[in-house]
């Protein structure tokens, strides 16, 4: 299987990452965030649902977002539709995600809260 190249697009509240996220693509996606956050003091939702690839490293700058917006009162919610690979990669590292961005699925799947 071929992966395809990383890339992040920004529209009304909503990070799509796109891709693979690999070792290299890791600090796009962090610059990435820390911008769409204003460093972390602003809601972003961030769509992996056409993630190829997503590794610990990926998930380790997504779990790194999650706390620091935590701490600095607002929030990141991931987005991963079922049957993607990144909805598995949440799943099994006990993320919270939602399925959709439409409204329908308002609860997270997995844990409510990230340690």
């Amino acid at each position: 299987m071929e992966e395809r190249p990383f890339s992040v697009t920004k529209t009304s509240g909503v990070l799509t990452v796109s891709g693979s996220v690999d070792e290299y693509a890791v600090i796009a996606l962090r610059n990435a965030i820390r911008e769409h956050t204003e460093d972390y003091t602003t809601p972003l939702h961030i769509d992996l649902s056409d993630a190829d690839y997503l590794p610990s490293v990926a998930v380790s700058v997504l779990v790194t977002a999650l706390r620091s917006a935590e701490q600095n009162g607002t929030t990141i919610t991931l987005v991963a539709e079922p049957g993607t690979i990144a909805q598995r990669v949440l799943l099994v590292c006990a993320l919270p995600y939602l399925t959709s961005l439409d409204g329908d699925d308002s609860s997270p799947s997995g844990p409510s809260v990230v340690a």
